[in-house]
Parts: C-alpha cells; sequence; structure tokens
C-alpha cells in the first residue's frame, strides 16, 4: 500500500526523527532543557538501529539500501538541524550566526554524504568498521555541556563558546581523523553519559537564553 520498508530498525530511526521534531518545537516554546533531552533520545535511538540492522541480517539489499538512507536523512535532522534551531533560539541570532550555523549543518550533510559513498562503494555488507571524520552524533555530548555552562557562566561569554563550539564541530565532520566503530563497552558507555546528561539537565535550574 505504501512505499518503503518497514522494520524495527527504521521503526527506531524514525523514532529518533519524531524525538528530533519535538526538539525543535520545545525549543521555539523556550523549554531548552527539554529540547537537549528530546535530542538525546534522538542520539540513542541512532545508537542503536544500526545494530538492530546488522542483527536482523536481511538479504535484501534495497531493504539495506533504504535504512542507509533513511537513517541518513534522520540524522541529518536529529543532528544537523535541530542543534542549530536550539542554538539559535538559545541566542545565536545575529547575521553572522546564520552563516555559522548554515556551515555547521552543511559540514553535517557532507559527513552524512561521505559516510554512504563509502559505506557504499567501499564494502560488501554496507557496513563501515572505521569512520572518517568526526560521526555527527558527536553533538549529543558536546550540547548539553555547553547548555549546563550557560546555567553558570556569563552569557556573553557562553555566546563565543557556542560559537566556537559549532565551528570546530562542523570542521571535525569534514577532517579525515579516523575513528573506530565503538562496541558494545562503548556504547554502554555513551548510554550512561546521555542518562546522566538528562538527569543534570532536569535537576538544575532552568537555563536562560544568551541575550
Amino acid at each position: 500500500m505504501f512505499i518503503g520498508y518497514y522494520n524495527l530498525a527504521n521503526f527506531i530511526t524514525l523514532t529518533g526523527l519524531a524525538s528530533s521534531v519535538v526538539a525543535i518545537c520545545l525549543a521555539g516554546a523556550g523549554h531548552y532543557e527539554f529540547a537537549v533531552i528530546a535530542m538525546l533520545i534522538a542520539g540513542i535511538s541512532d545508537m542503536f538501529d544500526g545494530r538492530v540492522a546488522r542483527h536482523a541480517n536481511r538479504e535484501d539489499v534495497k531493504a539495506k539500501m533504504f535504512g542507509i538512507q533513511i537513517d541518513t536523512v534522520c540524522d541529518m535532522v536529529s543532528f544537523g538541524v535541530t542543534p542549530a534551531v536550539i542554538a539559535y533560539m538559545l541566542g545565536c541570532n545575529k547575521w553572522y550566526d546564520y552563516i555559522l550555523l548554515v556551515i555547521y549543518a552543511a559540514c553535517g550533510a557532507i559527513r552524512l554524504a561521505y559516510f554512504n559513498m563509502q559505506a557504499i562503494t567501499e564494502t560488501e555488507d554496507l557496513s563501515l568498521k572505521t569512520f572518517t571524520g568526526a560521526p555527527i552524533p558527536t553533538i549529543c555530548f558536546v550540547l548539553p555541556v555547553l547548555v549546563m555552562m550557560l546555567k553558570y557562566i556569563d552569557p556573553c561569554v557562553m555566546g563565543w563558546v557556542f560559537r566556537a563550539a559549532y565551528l570546530i564541530l562542523g570542521l571535525l565532520f569534514i577532517s579525515r581523523v579516523k575513528i573506530k566503530k565503538p562496541g558494545v563497552a562503548v556504547m554502554i558507555g555513551i548510554l550512561v553519559i546521555c542518562v546522566a546528561a538528562i538527569v543534570a539537565l532536569l535537576v538544575t535550574e532552568p537555563v536562560k537564553p544568551m541575550i
């Protein structure tokens, strides 16, 4: 009846997309901590969808290709667009911030497209063992820290910290640094960090936007 391939892995991917759309709406409403938490949920979803897909051991090449493509599209929204919107709503809204946020998002898009190209042209099973460039979900480690710092540090100072962090991270996306795909132990560590970040965002005082 409908186009596409529907399975558990893609459902997890779309859950991350839904969480990111909610994050954008929350940021627009001024609920910044909850916006970051929703983005972290998208990060957790992204961490598990690929592993679920690999364990499913699908033989259908089209289904595998569809999974890669929908994951890329959702990642662009979750970790390219959503962090840019949150930063904008927090106060990175000067004319030069537009340029900076576009650069960040563009670098994320390049990183995702390059990953797909490598998976398709350099592997037989569409699964890379090593990443080139920082993975775009790295923003899930950076943004919660920035928001926590904004609670306690002068907003004028944090404005430039935000800009520097986004620019550096964007450049790391398109760098040639090689990063080994994380194993189970690392993924568990990442999950613990995400949960700790969620708790910290909830129990500390509300963040105020930069002026």
